[in-house]
């Protein structure tokens, strides 16, 4: 039976991603940067890790462009017509350049996906390290020597998965099952570490924000700009069912090897287009200011006040103010005398500078009543 066709695997469906999702990226990523510059911050190295992500990504969005106006990706294969043996065992252009096409995507997805992990823990320790020595950073450290490791791996896997014959990668498909052994078990593996590896990054935060000395509203908004990352691990969930459904289609007889690679090109491409945009947007929150949707929940509140009320709802400056609370830059003093309270040795840094929220020990009652009052 002829495998039937899904809309992801079509050429127009395939092309319209990798424009738009190329497009958002670099917007993105521009965002990114103004957003520090308009801040005054010099750029770490967070910021510059995205750069490599995002032009591997656009590259990977050109090369799929390139491959369906081949007819090699979104289109169904095309076995000649005087060809009579096993359709595994035919070599066209349109196969070849599918394979090759497969070949730079997967040696460029699992560094890719380094790369913006990486941002992502970088942009942890910038936020939260107080000390070298402290738990919170020799575990970023060692999840970035972690990353780093399974991104060399997995590229180094699909470069040598023929040995030295690379040549096999486009050759026939029973060449590809002969000569590339477990190609797809590398597949799979690198669809369920990667997975695992995001939802580890995305928890990461949320514990070290909810010992901070604030209230609940706050910490909530907090841990809600640092959730935003969970859309990776949404996207990568994604990826791991269709592929793991893919693995276990294989090659087998009515498959289309084209489509089936059609279908691994595009979702690994929809998570890299959606980790780069969801690295960028804890940066971009307060450089969106009044359009963030940490806004929402304050004119939802104010609105429903105000129809108790029986009065018309306007916004007020307070429904306006920043969910997140933010101190102004420069260094913090303190001359009230009063009883101060123990916090965490965390020094949680505002997102928009590099100033620390907190002091790395201590924090005075009247800066926690500012802060409660932001």
């Amino acid at each position: 039976m002829e495998q039937h066709q899904a809309y992801y695997e079509t050429s127009g469906h395939v092309i319209a991603a990798a424009v738009v999702l190329s497009v958002l990226d670099i917007v993105a990523v521009v965002l990114r940067f103004a957003a520090r510059r308009s801040q005054h911050q010099a750029l770490k190295i967070d910021d510059w890790l995205i750069l490599p992500a995002t032009i591997s990504t656009v590259g990977i969005g050109v090369s799929m462009v390139y491959g369906t106006t081949q007819q090699a990706l979104g289109y169904r294969t095309h076995i000649p017509a005087d060809f009579a043996g096993d359709p595994f065992d035919v070599t066209t252009y349109q196969l070849a350049t599918t394979s090759k096409v497969e070949f730079g995507y997967s040696v460029l997805l699992p560094l890719t996906l380094g790369l913006v992990k990486s941002s992502f823990l970088f942009f942890y320790m910038r936020i939260f390290v107080a000390e070298k020595k402290s738990p919170i950073n020799i575990l970023l450290v060692g999840l970035i020597v972690f990353v780093t490791i399974w991104a060399l791996a997995f590229s180094l896997a699909t470069v040598f998965g023929c040995k030295l014959d690379v040549e096999a990668h486009w050759g026939s498909t029973h060449d590809l099952e002969t000569k590339c052994m477990g190609s797809m078990t590398v597949v799979l593996l690198l669809c369920i570490t990667d997975f695992a590896a995001d939802l580890a990054i995305i928890i990461i935060p949320i514990p070290l924000v909810w010992r901070l000395n604030l209230s609940t509203q706050n910490k909530v908004a907090i841990s809600a700009v640092f959730l935003l990352g969970s859309v990776t691990v949404a996207a990568s969930l994604a990826r791991l069912i269709v592929e793991g459904r893919a693995v276990n289609i294989g090659f087998a007889p009515g498959s289309d090897s084209i489509l089936v690679i059609t279908e691994y090109i595009y979702w690994g491409f929809v998570e890299l287009a959606v980790a780069i945009v969801a690295a960028c947007l804890p940066t971009l929150h307060g450089f969106l200011g009044k359009y963030s949707f940490l806004e929402l929940p304050k004119r939802f509140k104010s609105l429903f006040r105000s129809h108790s009320n029986g009065q018309p709802w306007s916004p007020d400056e307070s429904d306006r103010s920043p969910a997140i609370p933010h101190l102004p830059a420069g260094p913090v003093t303190h001359t009230s005398t009063e009883a101060t309270y123990a916090t965490p040795a965390i020094k949680l840094r505002n997102m928009e500078s590099e100033t620390p929220l907190f002091k790395p020990d201590v924090v005075t009652t009247s800066q926690s009543r500012s802060i409660e009052e932001v």
